[in-house]
C-alpha cells in the first residue's frame, strides 16, 4: 500500500512537470506573436510608463545610481511609484525566474501554474489541478487588463492563489513548508506593487480564516488554529520586511498623495481622509452588469466597438438619410456610439468569468459541503456587493467610513478580482465533489446537478426570448439621438445580447450533458468529463478573449520599446495603413514628438512644458521629451492635485467666485513653464511664455499662509515676482540687485548661485515635498518652506551664496537594511528547513533499513 502511494505521489509530480510545460506552450500559442522576438504587445498604459519613466532611466543609465525623483510629471514627484529600482531587492530575482516567457505570456503562464499549484495542494491530483487552472487563468478580465497595460495588477493577481495554498499547508499542519512558501509568495505578491490588488485579496484572506476558525469550534481545536494564524501571519510579516525599501517608500509618499489626508475643504464631495467618495465610485458596477460574468455581451461588451458589430445601426442610417452630406453627418455615430449601455462611463470589456464557471459555481453551491462552500461563497458575494459602489452606496459608505484604507482605492468595480478568484474555484470543488462519491450519494449528486442544469439552462432560455422586453438596452445618450439611430443601436444591442446568450446556453448545456451522462454511466471514465469540461472552458475563454486581446494589439518591437518616435518612416507608414489602431496613434503623435525633440535640442536647460493638446493631466508624451505639468498617474502629490482642481478644471463659476478668474497665468510662471504647446495633432505650435519667473527669483514681501484654502487661493491672485506666500507672518525683504541662477541640475540634486546685497527670500519653482529633501547654502543645512502652497522656499543670507537642494530619502537607507535583515532570515529559515527534511528523511532511511534488517 506504501508503496502505491508512493508511486501515485510520484506519478503525480511527473504529470505536474509536464502540465507546467503545457501552460507554458499554451501561453505562448495565445500569444503567438512574441515567438518570433519580432513582435511584442503594445499596451497604452506602458506607454505612458515609458513616457514617466524616460528621464529617470537615462540618469540612472548616466551615472548608475537608482534615481528616486524625477520631475519629468506634475512639476516633480518621487519615483517610488513610477519603475523606482532598489538595491538588494533579490526576490525579483526569484520573480524573474518565474516570469521566463516573453511578455505577456510571462503573467498568463503564473496566472495558470498559480492556480495550478493551489489546486493541487487541495486536491491532490493533477487532473483536478489542471481543470483549476484553465477554469481561473482564462478569465477574461486578466486579458482585458493585459491589453490596457495594467501589468502590476494582473501581476499581483497571479501570486494570489500560490500565497493561498501556502496559507492552507499551514492550517494542513505543513509548518515548514507553508510558512516559507506563505512568505515567499507573499513577498512576490507585494513585489508586484499593486497595493490595491492585494489588500482586496486580503478579504480572501479573511474569509479563509473566519471559515477556518469555525471548523476550529466545531472541532475545538482553537488553540491550533491560532498557532496556525500566528505562523501565517509571521509569514506575510517577513515578506513585508522583503519589500522593505518599496512599500516604506510608498508608504510615506501616501500621507502626502491623493491617497492621503487633505487639509483643503475648498471642492464638493471632499473626503479629509482619502480619496473624494464620488472619485472612489466612479466606476461602479451596475447590478444587472453583474451578468457579465455569465453572458459576456450582456451589456454591449467594451465602450469601443468596430463598425462590424453595429450591422443595425449602420442599415438604420442608410435607410434614414436622404443626402451623402448627411450621411457623412450621421455616421460619426456608427463609429462612436458604443455598444455598452451599462452604468460605468467607459470599460473595455465585461469580467466575464465563463459560463461553464458560472454553472459549477452555482451546482458547488448546492454540493459543495462545509467550510470551502461558505468561504468561496461568502467571498464572492461580498465581492459583488462591494463592485456595486454608488450602486450599493450605503454598503460603500460604511466602508469608506470606517474599514481602514479602503477609501485609499478608486475604481471600486475592480474588487470583482476577488470574484474572479473565488466562482472558479469553487467551480472546481463541485466538479472534485461530483467524483468523490462517498460525501454524497451518486442519486443525490444526481438530483441536484440535473436541479441546477434545468435551472440554469430554463433562466438562460427565458433571458433568450423576453430579455429583448426586459431590459431598456439604452442609455441616456439614446434620448438626445433621432429614433432610427437610437432604434438602431438598440437593435445591436438586443443582438450581441441573444448571439451571446445563446452562446452560453450551448456551453452549459454540453457542460451539464457531459456531467449528467457521467452520472447516469453513459460516461464510464471520469478523466473525459474532466478533460470535456476543459476543453469546453477553453475554447469559451479563448473565443471571447480574443475579441479583447488578439494578434492585432502586438506590433514590431521596435515601437514598443520607443513609442515616441520623431520622425515618420516608410515601414510605420507601412504598418499603420494596415489597420493597426496602435500603430496609427504612434503616428498620429510624431509631428509633436518632433516639435518636443526640437525644443530640447535647440533650448537646453531646465523648465517645464504646458502641453494643451491632448489631455495635459492623461498623457506623457509631454514627459518623455521635456519636464510637463501634465503626466499620468493614479496617486499623484495632494498639494498639485489641488492645484489641478482649482486652477484648471475650467470651473469658471468658482475661480469667479474665488477672484482668481486669471489664476491660471500665475501657476504657470509659479512652475516655470517656458513653453506652452498649442494648436492640433499634426500642426502643433510653440508659444514662449514671456512672463515666466525662472527657476528661482528674489521677493520683497511674504504673506502668511493662514490656512491650505487660504494660501491656495491666494497664489492666484498674487504679483509671484515680488510676493511669496509662507509661513505664519507677514514678511519685508528687498529683492533689488538680487538674482539667483540655476548652475546645475540633476533630478536628485540642484545647484544655484545666489547674488543679493540683503538677506532675502527666495522662491524656487520645484514641489515641496518635505520627506527627503535637503537644502544646503553654502555647506550648512537650512530648513526649506513650504511657499506659493506647492513650492519650496529659503531664506537667504546677504552676498553671494552656493545653494543646493539634494534629495536624499532616509526612508530608502531604512528600507534597505530592514529588507538585508529580512532576507536574511528567510534565507537561514529555508537552510533550516532543508536540513530539517534531511534530517527528518535520513532518520526514516535508516528505519527501514533497521526493519529490512530484522
Amino acid at each position: 500500500m506504501k508503496k502505491l502511494l508512493q508511486k501515485n505521489q510520484k506519478n503525480n509530480l511527473i504529470y505536474a512537470a509536464i502540465m507546467l510545460i503545457v501552460f507554458a506552450v499554451f501561453s505562448l500559442a495565445y500569444n503567438a506573436p512574441v515567438i518570433t522576438g519580432g513582435m511584442a504587445l503594445s499596451q497604452p498604459d506602458i506607454i505612458n510608463y515609458k513616457g514617466s519613466a524616460e528621464e529617470m532611466l537615462q540618469y540612472q543609465k548616466q551615472t548608475g545610481e537608482n534615481i528616486y525623483w524625477s520631475d519629468a510629471m506634475f512639476g516633480g514627484m518621487p519615483t517610488y511609484q513610477t519603475g523606482a529600482s532598489y538595491d538588494g531587492y533579490w526576490v525579483k530575482k526569484v520573480d524573474e525566474i518565474f516570469r521566463f516567457l516573453p511578455r505577456p505570456a510571462d503573467y498568463l503562464f503564473i496566472l495558470l501554474g498559480g492556480f495550478f499549484f493551489l489546486g493541487f495542494v487541495l486536491f491532490r491530483n493533477w487532473k483536478y489541478a489542471a481543470l483549476s487552472a484553465f477554469l481561473f487563468g482564462l478569465g477574461t478580465y486578466f486579458f482585458i487588463v493585459i491589453e490596457a497595460g495594467h501589468n502590476a495588477k494582473v501581476h499581483a493577481i497571479a501570486y494570489f492563489a500560490p500565497f493561498m495554498a501556502a496559507l492552507i499547508l499551514i492550517f494542513r499542519k505543513k509548518y515548514i513548508i507553508g510558512f516559507l512558501l506563505a512568505t515567499l509568495f507573499m513577498a512576490l505578491e507585494l513585489l508586484a506593487s499593486h497595493p490595491q490588488m492585494t489588500y482586496y485579496f486580503g478579504f480572501v484572506v479573511l474569509f479563509y480564516f473566519i471559515a477556518e476558525f469555525f471548523e476550529a469550534l466545531k472541532n475545538h481545536s482553537i488553540r491550533d488554529y491560532f498557532i496556525k494564524s500566528l505562523l501565517a501571519i509571521s509569514s506575510v510579516v517577513l515578506a513585508f520586511g522583503m519589500n522593505s525599501s518599496p512599500l516604506m517608500a510608498t508608504q510615506e509618499y501616501t500621507q502626502f498623495s491623493t491617497r492621503g489626508e487633505n487639509d483643503v475643504t475648498l471642492f464638493e464631495d471632499s473626503n479629509p481622509s482619502g480619496l473624494d467618495k464620488s472619485y472612489i465610485t466612479h466606476w461602479s458596477y451596475g447590478k444587472l452588469e453583474t451578468l457579465n460574468l455569465w453572458i459576456p455581451n450582456f451589456m454591449g461588451g467594451g465602450s469601443v466597438a468596430d463598425e462590424e458589430s453595429k450591422p443595425n445601426l449602420k442599415k438604420a442610417l442608410e435607410n434614414n438619410v436622404r443626402s451623402p452630406e448627411e450621411y457623412d453627418y450621421y455616421q460619426q455615430y456608427l463609429y462612436y456610439l458604443p455598444t455598452y449601455w451599462g452604468d460605468q462611463p467607459f470599460t473595455s470589456g465585461p469580467a466575464y468569468q465563463g459560463a461553464i464557471v458560472v454553472f459549477l459555481f452555482l451546482l458547488g453551491c448546492i454540493i459543495v459541503p462545509g467550510k470551502w462552500k461558505w468561504w468561496l461563497l461568502g467571498s464572492t458575494f461580498f465581492s459583488i456587493f462591494l463592485s456595486w459602489g454608488k450602486n450599493m452606496m450605503w454598503l460603500t459608505d460604511i466602508f469608506i467610513d470606517y474599514v481602514p484604507l479602503y477609501d485609499k482605492f478608486r475604481a471600486v468595480s475592480s474588487i470583482l478580482v476577488i470574484a474572479e478568484f473565488t466562482m472558479p474555484l469553487l467551480a472546481a470543488f463541485a466538479i472534485y465533489y461530483i467524483f468523490k462519491k462517498e460525501f454524497l450519494k451518486p442519486l443525490e449528486i444526481y438530483k441536484k446537478t440535473l436541479y441546477v442544469s434545468l435551472g440554469t439552462l430554463g433562466i438562460l432560455l427565458i433571458l433568450y426570448f423576453v430579455g429583448a422586453n426586459l431590459f431598456s438596452f439604452a442609455t441616456p445618450v439614446e434620448a438626445q439621438l433621432p429614433t432610427f439611430v437610437a432604434n438602431g443601436i438598440r437593435a445591436d444591442r438586443v443582438a450581441l445580447f441573444q448571439a451571446d446568450t445563446l452562446r452560453t446556453f450551448i456551453f452549459v448545456a454540453l457542460a451539464a450533458g457531459l456531467i449528467l451522462a457521467y452520472l447516469k454511466k453513459y460516461i464510464k471514465s471520469k478523466e473525459i468529463v474532466i478533460a470535456g469540461i476543459a476543453v469546453l472552458t477553453i475554447i469559451d475563454l479563448w473565443g471571447v478573449n480574443k475579441r479583447y486581446l488578439n494578434n492585432e494589439d502586438f506590433i514590431p518591437k521596435q515601437w514598443v520599446e520607443n513609442p515616441f518616435p520623431t520622425e515618420v518612416s516608410q515601414r510605420l507608414l507601412n504598418e499603420a495603413q494596415k489597420g493597426s489602431p496602435a500603430l496609427m496613434q504612434i503616428a498620429h503623435k510624431i509631428p509633436v514628438n518632433h516639435l518636443l525633440n526640437e525644443l530640447k535640442k535647440q533650448n537646453p536647460g531646465h523648465y517645464r512644458v504646458f502641453n494643451t493638446i491632448s489631455s495635459t493631466f492623461n498623457e506623457t508624451q509631454t514627459s518623455y521629451f521635456l519636464p510637463s505639468l501634465g503626466g499620468y498617474h493614479g496617486a499623484k502629490l495632494q498639494n498639485y492635485q489641488n492645484v489641478i482642481d482649482l486652477y484648471f478644471s475650467n470651473d469658471s463659476i468658482q475661480m469667479k467666485k474665488l477672484g482668481i478668474l486669471s489664476g491660471r497665468e500665475n501657476i504657470l510662471n509659479l512652475l516655470n513653464t517656458k513653453f506652452v504647446v498649442v494648436g492640433g495633432a499634426q500642426k502643433p505650435q510653440l508659444i514662449q511664455n514671456p512672463a515666466v519667473a525662472g527657476n528661482a527669483w528674489f521677493v520683497s514681501q511674504v504673506l502668511p499662509q493662514e490656512s491650505a484654502d487660504s494660501a491656495l487661493v491666494k497664489i492666484g491672485k498674487i504679483d509671484i515676482k515680488n510676493v511669496a506666500v509662507a509661513g505664519a507672518k507677514a514678511l519685508k525683504f528687498s529683492n533689488e540687485n538680487a538674482e539667483i541662477n540655476l548652475k546645475s541640475y540633476h533630478p536628485m540634486k540642484l545647484s544655484y548661485e545666489s547674488r543679493n546685497e540683503q538677506s532675502g527670500y527666495a522662491v524656487f519653482s520645484e514641489i515641496y515635498y518635505p520627506k527627503g529633501w535637503k537644502a544646503y547654502i553654502n555647506g550648512e543645512e537650512v530648513e526649506i518652506l513650504q511657499t506659493n502652497y506647492f513650492l519650496r522656499g529659503l531664506e537667504i543670507p546677504a552676498g553671494t551664496n552656493q545653494i543646493d537642494f539634494v534629495f536624499e530619502p532616509q526612508v530608502i537607507q531604512r528600507g534597505k537594511t530592514m529588507m538585508l535583515a529580512s532576507n536574511i532570515i528567510f534565507i537561514l529559515l529555508v537552510l533550516g528547513g532543508i536540513f530539517y527534511h534531511w534530517k527528518n528523511f535520513r532518520s526514516k532511511k535508516d528505519d527501514e533499513i533497521e526493519i529490512s534488517k530484522n
